[in-house]
C-alpha cells in the first residue's frame, strides 16, 4: 500500500514519537511512505517552535526527500498555519484564517496523496487538511490516529478541537491508545482502542547497563509536565537512589540536588538502556487545569511495563494497573513514601505481558 502520515512531527528528527514508530512498522511490512510535518509555517518561526531547532529542516520545507527506498519526508511549509494566540478572543477572530489552512498549496505532496491507499492523520493541523484529502483520495482509507487529546494541551487553538468533532464521523477508523480517548466520539462505532506499541526488538536487543554495579537507580523519560519539585523532594530525601532525567535540561533557576543528572534531549535508543536497566520509572507529572487522563496509557508507561519497572506516579492520573504507586503533588512525605515503596516492590517481568510491538499495532491499524 501506499500510506501518506500528516504528522506534526519531522521525521529526521531526533525526538520519537508513536508517528515515527507506525511508519517505521508499515515500511518493515512491505509498504510506501510518505511521512509529512504539517503546521509549520513562519508563524513557528516566530514563536521559536522547537522543530526550528532541528539541522537541516529549513533546507527540507516543500522539498520531497528521500529518507531510504519506498520512504519520503516532506515539510509542508505554509505562511501561515492553525495555532493559538493565548487570548481566546482573538483565536475566535482568527478562526475564518485556519479554516483556510487547507488552500495552501500541497506540492509534490499532492500526488502523494491522490495515490495513497490510506492516510493516517495525527492529532495536530493535519485535522485542517482531512476534507481535501478526502476530495483528492476519495477511495483511500482515511484513520484518525489520536495520538493526543488536544484539549490538554496549551498550543491547541479552539478551532481545531470544533474541527476534530467535526470530521470524525469522516474517518474510516479512529484509533485511540487509552480507554479514555474512546470518550469524546460516543456515538461513532468507528472507534478502536489500540494501545501504544514498542520497538520490542531494540529493548531485548540491549544488553550493556549505563549504570554503576550495585547503585539504585529511577528514570524519567520525556518533555512534557515534568514535576521538578517532586523528583528534586525525592532526591533530597533518599540520597542512596540516583535520578536520571532524560528529555529534560538542567534547570538554570534551581539548584539540582547531587544525585539528580538530566541528560537532555538525547536520541530514541540512548534512553532505551536508562529505561531497561532502572529499579524504577517516574511518571512524575505537573497537574493541569486541561484534561489530563490520556496520559495514563503513554509511551513513557508502555516502556516502563515492557520493562517490568514499578512506577511512581502522581494521585491524579489513575494508571489502573499493579505496581503504581502514588504520591500527592507538593506533599513531599508522599513522594518519598511513594518512591520507596516503588523500590521495595522491585521489578516484576510479568507486566511486559500487557505490551505489544508496533508491527503488531501497525498490523491491526489497517485490518
Amino acid at each position: 500500500m501506499n500510506i501518506v502520515l500528516l504528522s506534526n512531527h519531522w521525521y529526521p528528527s531526533p525526538r520519537k514519537a508513536g508517528f515515527h514508530h507506525l511508519a517505521d512498522a508499515w515500511h518493515t511490512l512491505g509498504h510506501t511512505i510518505t511521512f509529512a510535518t504539517v503546521g509549520f509555517s513562519w508563524i513557528s518561526w516566530l514563536r521559536r517552535d522547537f522543530r526550528i531547532r532541528y539541522p537541516g529542516i529549513w533546507q527540507a520545507r516543500n522539498v520531497m526527500q528521500t529518507v531510504r527506498p519506498r520512504f519520503a519526508s516532506y515539510v509542508h511549509f505554509t505562511t501561515l498555519h492553525p495555532h493559538t494566540t493565548m487570548i481566546p478572543l482573538l483565536d475566535r477572530i482568527l478562526s475564518p484564517c485556519m479554516d483556510r489552512y487547507d488552500r495552501y498549496p500541497l506540492g509534490p505532496l499532492q500526488e502523494q496523496i491522490r495515490n495513497a491507499d490510506a492516510i493516517i492523520y495525527e492529532s495536530c493541523s493535519a485535522l485542517f487538511l482531512v476534507h481535501l484529502c478526502r476530495t483528492l483520495a476519495p477511495t483511500a482509507l482515511h484513520i484518525y490516529r489520536v495520538s493526543d487529546d488536544i484539549r490538554s494541551l496549551r498550543s491547541t487553538p479552539v478551532r481545531m478541537t470544533e474541527v476534530e468533532q467535526e470530521v470524525a464521523p469522516y474517518f474510516n477508523m479512529i484509533s485511540v491508545p487509552c480507554p479514555w480517548l474512546t470518550t469524546k466520539f460516543p456515538h461513532l462505532h468507528t472507534v478502536r482502542m489500540q494501545r501504544h506499541g514498542l520497538l520490542t526488538s531494540s529493548f531485548d536487543d540491549c544488553h550493556q547497563s549505563p549504570y554503576t554495579p550495585g547503585s539504585c537507580n529511577a528514570v524519567f523519560c520525556g518533555v512534557g509536565f515534568y514535576d521538578m519539585a517532586a523528583v528534586h523532594g525525592m532526591a533530597a530525601s533518599t540520597p542512596d537512589v540516583q535520578f536520571h532525567i532524560t528529555g529534560i535540561e538542567r534547570p538554570t533557576s534551581d539548584p539540582v540536588p547531587t544525585n539528580v543528572k538530566y541528560y537532555g534531549e538525547i536520541p530514541f535508543a540512548q534512553t532505551i538502556p536508562y529505561i531497561k536497566f532502572a529499579d524504577c520509572g517516574l511518571y512524575t507529572l505537573r497537574s493541569s487545569s486541561r484534561p489530563m487522563q490520556a496520559y495514563t496509557d503513554s509511551l513513557k508507561i508502555i516502556q516502563y511495563r515492557y520493562c517490568g519497572l514499578p512506577i511512581v506516579s502522581p494521585n491524579f492520573l489513575d494508571l489502573n494497573r499493579e505496581g503504581v504507586f502514588y504520591y500527592t503533588p507538593g506533599d513531599a512525605t508522599a513522594c518519598t513514601l511513594a518512591l520507596k515503596r516503588a523500590l521495595e516492590h522491585g521489578r516484576h517481568t510479568e507486566y511486559a505481558a500487557e505490551v505489544h510491538s508496533w508491527i503488531e499495532v501497525a498490523t491491526s491499524m489497517l485490518t
